[in-house]
């Protein structure tokens, strides 16, 4: 028997018994069982897609490409029911199989390297932490240094702390399941610490932004790929015993998204003296030798810094004269173009080809060789498990497509048509030209700043007087723009930030339900309390609190606006937010509060993480400071573990109750 013959038997050995079909009733039971997984998916992601679409429709902004929108929310649809099945036929059941077998075989010290190579790995291929880097661009380098610092040339250091904080937290889950640690005391002593050190870095301002970066990367870490490999592993752990049998497996994901935090605040508190203090373009460009030398080093080179400076003068940030005085031996260079390419080209799709190769496979050989390595036991049900690493892959690399070139682009889009509601917009599609314009048609008034010239045009009720533009002269003819009021022009600034916030409220609520991570959890939870605490309970009560913790987050971005420089800090929100969670979790059952604590890191994944920084950033820079999208993760992810808890106590209230009728 040749080598390809043998391995074949070795992944799919040949089953007793089996039943042979026809082609007619094999395509029958692959159409029921897909539509089935499909089905799911199809309305979860529909309906988020559907309400961003009509957010924009309403608010009166164009929806952009339209049909590539279409195609990669499908791509989208597809992906997620491709890499949810992809993972409870074969990455779960590897985790599980690990987390069984390797503690009896290399002891604590093995199973610490193990458990770090595991999170490290499972965190490098997390598509909610890349969304953070992608973030980079859009930040002003003179705005918040330290936060630009790492989401561009830092990126890789960004990424390694998040790893190694997910690496250690996966290392101390296994620990509580192999000896028994109950769950409360680790998120008494490290959650307390963290919010008191953000409350010290939200004083200062270099490592301000990065609070809110920090407390994000704690929720973009724990996603669709390393919550189910997480989870299987302390399934796994739980199921060998410990002086605990009656753990659940939960409660390493509330680790997972909480040292991450201490590592990214850790990260920045090193590198926070060599970077400038926040300031305008001027100052931070400055040619003084200390300030030249910091801010070459968040540029990278002397080159870069220039780069910088050219591209601050192209999008009007500085001025020629400026960028002379700040760089007396440089001349400005040309423009350089931005390559817009399409999510559909060659190599864009071969980028997420090798993204979900890197995602998944990389995972899997590592469980597959703990398995059969070191444990010295087969993989369980192989030809299922290659299967569903199969799923996986396509389905990450649709899953990326989708989200990048469909729910990614709808939600900026719509993050942009929101400041409709409470600002003057252009009506370009209503533009007319007037012709014969000479210096008799233009009208001289006094101002305030001196003489203002106004023209006459044609209003919807008749003709106005309109502040002339020269810029809009050709000749003598002039383009008149009417200037489209503001939804909630009637009710104020309050009032337009109210309605952005009840906008939200419901795309945060609707996002949750496509979230892969919490879908794997929901039937961990279901199976656990044999069906007392339904998965779409569960769901409903997590999309509550995203839905209330976006609005939370969009506020403090929102009304920080009418507040002096500085605005609402981030700690200002979380400290309470997490005060209210660590007394509940007083006095809520254990198995509840691990629920809650988990829910808090796998609401925000691969589907709200992009939702909800794109839809901040979409909204504008006149709206958002410079860390402005950030810290809305953070916001979303506390108000689940508030509500689920409560939820908790009043079922715990309920069921003494009826012992006490009995």
């Amino acid at each position: 028997m040749g080598f390809f013959a043998k391995l074949k038997d070795r992944l799919f050995p040949r089953r007793q018994g089996m039943i042979t079909l026809s082609f007619r009733e094999s395509f029958s039971l692959i159409n029921t069982y897909a539509s089935d997984k499909i089905r799911p998916q199809f309305k979860a992601v529909l309906m988020v897609s559907v309400f961003l679409a009509a957010t924009q429709l309403v608010l009166g902004a164009p929806l952009h490409n339209a049909l590539s929108v279409v195609v990669c929310v499908g791509a989208a649809i597809l992906g997620l029911s491709f890499f949810l099945e992809g993972l409870f036929l074969g990455i779960m059941p590897l985790g599980e199989q690990c987390g069984m077998r390797l503690p009896a075989k290399i002891g604590v010290v093995g199973v610490t390297v193990f458990s770090v190579i595991v999170g490290i790995t499972a965190t490098l291929a997390e598509p909610a932490v890349a969304v953070l880097q992608q973030q980079g661009s859009v930040i002003p380098a003179w705005n918040a240094p330290l936060l630009y610092l790492l989401l561009n040339r830092g990126n890789s250091w960004l990424v390694a702390a998040i790893a190694i904080g997910v690496g250690l937290s996966v290392v101390l889950g296994v620990y509580r399941f192999m000896f028994g640690w109950p769950f409360k005391p680790p998120v008494f002593i490290i959650i307390p610490i963290i919010l008191a050190v953000s409350c010290i870095f939200d004083e200062n301002p270099i490592l301000r932004p990065l609070v809110n970066l920090a407390w994000d990367a704690g929720g973009a870490a724990t996603g669709a790929v390393t919550v189910p490999i997480i989870l299987a592993l302390g399934l796994g752990a739980a199921q060998t015993g410990g002086t605990n049998s009656n753990n659940t497996g939960l409660g390493v994901v509330t680790l997972a998204s909480a040292l991450p935090v201490a590592s990214v605040l850790f990260l920045a508190a090193l590198i926070g003296p060599k970077v400038p203090l926040p300031s305008d373009t001027v100052s931070f460009f400055s040619a003084e030798p200390q300030q030249r030398a910091k801010a070459v080093y968040v540029a990278g080179s002397s080159g870069d810094l220039v780069k910088m400076a050219e591209r601050a003068v192209y999008s009007g940030n500085l001025s020629v004269e400026e960028f002379t005085l700040c760089f007396p031996e440089q001349t400005i260079g040309g423009p350089q173009a931005h390559d817009k390419t399409s999510v559909f080209a060659p190599h864009s799709l071969l980028y997420y080809l090798k993204a979900a190769l890197f995602a998944v496979l990389p995972l899997a050989l590592v469980l597959i060789a703990a398995i059969g390595l070191v444990a010295r036991d087969r993989v369980h049900n192989s030809d299922i498990v290659v299967l569903g690493v199969l799923f996986a892959t396509i389905g990450m690399f649709a899953l990326n497509l989708g989200m990048t070139g469909g729910i990614t682009v709808l939600s900026s889009q719509a993050g942009s048509s929101l400041r409709y509601a409470y600002t003057e917009t252009l009506h370009e599609k209503k533009a007319v030209t007037i012709s014969g314009v000479d210096s008799h048609s233009l009208i001289t008034v006094p101002g305030e700043n001196g003489p203002e010239v106004y023209i006459w045009v044609n209003g919807l009720k008749g003709p106005i007087l309109e502040k002339f533009i020269p810029q809009r002269l050709s000749g003598n003819r002039y383009t008149h723009i009417p200037i489209r009021d503001a939804m909630s022009s009637h009710f104020g600034t309050i009032g337009a930030y109210l309605i952005i916030l009840v906008i939200v409220f419901f795309l945060g609520f609707l996002a949750i339900f496509a979230e892969p991570a919490l879908a794997v959890i929901a039937v961990t939870v279901e199976e656990m309390t044999t069906g007392i605490f339904k998965r779409s309970k569960l769901i409903m009560i997590a999309a509550a609190g995203v839905g209330g913790g976006m609005a939370i987050g969009f506020a403090r971005v929102l009304f920080s606006n009418l507040l002096p420089s500085g605005g609402i800090h981030l700690s200002w929100i979380l400290a309470p937010c997490y005060g209210l969670a660590l007394l509940l979790t007083i006095f809520a059952p254990e198995d509840f509060s691990s629920i809650a604590w988990d829910v808090a890191g796998i609401a925000t994944g691969p589907i709200a993480v992009p939702i909800i920084i794109t839809t901040g950033l979409g909204l504008g820079h006149d709206s958002l400071r410079a860390d402005g999208a950030f810290g809305i993760v953070a916001t979303a992810s506390v108000v689940p573990i508030i509500v689920i808890l409560v939820s908790g106590i009043i079922e715990k209230v309920k069921s003494k109750q009826a012992l006490k009728s009995l």
